[in-house]
């Protein structure tokens, strides 16, 4: 790797998920120093919802809030708007005018067309920071969480992976770049406001989207789910389900390990928070997602597709979270 080319100064830190930590390095860049379970509690990065597709895997389940990252900037008083453009060129152009001012660029990007993922699982969506670039070797400089260090990637892959996607992951060569530092905030009232609107967004839902979130979204997939066993791809399906939640760069339990961090983080910090004992309460439903991760793979594995298993574990989280969310939107 071509080092003179990466912006100075620029630290790659591996961490747990792909947009959290980016965030984070982005931040640390700045001089703003944001652990990232904190990216994911005021980015009310954990959710909860299930699509229908035409492409594989059928059955969808995801466990992130679709728009964390704008979520984390403006719940900490930062300008925050993704720029996009449908001109692979010119958004090569930009972030190459953006490395060579100094500012890292935040983008996403589909990782099967990521040379180093080594996959053709379609998964647009997946956050990097472009932090460098070479024009003689036709290849930038990124830092991606899952990665000991900074990759090269040529022009041409990169070009291919900001340009993929597909609804509702349209990403349209999408990118950010952090400007302006005024108005950063994060105190007791941000904290606790995010958490409220967390809850409220699992519990009733987010207006706008085209698709059911948090506990209705599970509720219907509670009720789909006999319906999984009819799809010629219900072993990836359910395997998928079992990544998403356990693997693919959730830190575990679907974000809900970074989430009880953020609560223990913050209930140190603020007694209010601790007094009402949230991280107690959502280590519980941690656990319960480690089940419902443990018994789609256990249905992946079997020779039929059987997954009336996962009924009663989906069932038990259903009630747990709804109570969870009601208890916050109540008491805080």
């Amino acid at each position: 790797m071509s080092d003179g080319k990466i912006i100075p100064g620029y630290r790659h830190q591996p961490g747990f998920h792909c947009a959290s930590s980016a965030i984070r390095n982005v931040l640390a860049f700045r001089g703003i120093q944001v652990g990232e379970p904190a990216v994911i509690g005021l980015g009310r990065g954990p959710g909860f919802f299930h699509l229908l597709c035409d492409y594989p895997p059928s059955r969808l389940v995801h466990v992130r809030h679709t728009t964390l990252e704008e979520n984390f900037f403006r719940t900490a008083g930062l300008k925050f708007q993704w720029r996009e453009t449908e001109d692979a060129a010119e958004a090569t152009r930009l972030a190459k005018a953006s490395v060579a001012r100094g500012l890292p660029v935040l983008i996403q990007t589909d990782i099967a067309f990521l040379p180093y993922f080594n996959t053709d699982q379609r998964f647009p969506g997946h956050a990097v920071v472009i932090c460098g670039y070479d024009d003689d070797r036709d290849e930038f400089y990124v830092s991606d969480t899952l990665r000991p260090d900074m990759l090269a990637v040529a022009t041409a892959d990169m070009e291919r992976a900001r340009s993929g996607g597909f609804e509702p992951y349209v990403i349209n060569n999408r990118f950010f770049v952090l400007e302006e530092l005024s108005g950063f905030r994060i105190d007791e009232a941000v904290v606790q406001g995010a958490i409220r609107r967390w809850a409220e967004e699992n519990l009733n839902g987010i207006p706008g989207l085209p698709f059911a979130y948090g506990v209705r979204s599970l509720e219907a997939l509670i009720g789909g789910l006999p319906g999984w066993k009819d799809v010629a791809d219900w072993e990836w399906s359910a395997r998928f389900t079992y990544q998403v939640i356990e693997r693919r760069g959730t830190g575990g339990a679907g974000f809900r390990t970074l989430y009880r961090q953020f609560l223990e983080e913050q209930e140190g910090r603020y007694p209010a928070l601790q007094r009402m004992g949230l991280s107690k309460e959502l280590a519980v439903i941690e656990g319960i997602y480690h089940d419902v991760a443990a018994v789609f793979r256990q249905i992946s594995e079997g020779e039929a597709p059987d997954f009336s298993p996962a009924t009663p574990v989906l069932e038990k989280l259903l009630e747990r979270e709804q109570d969870f969310y009601r208890k916050i939107l109540l008491e805080l």
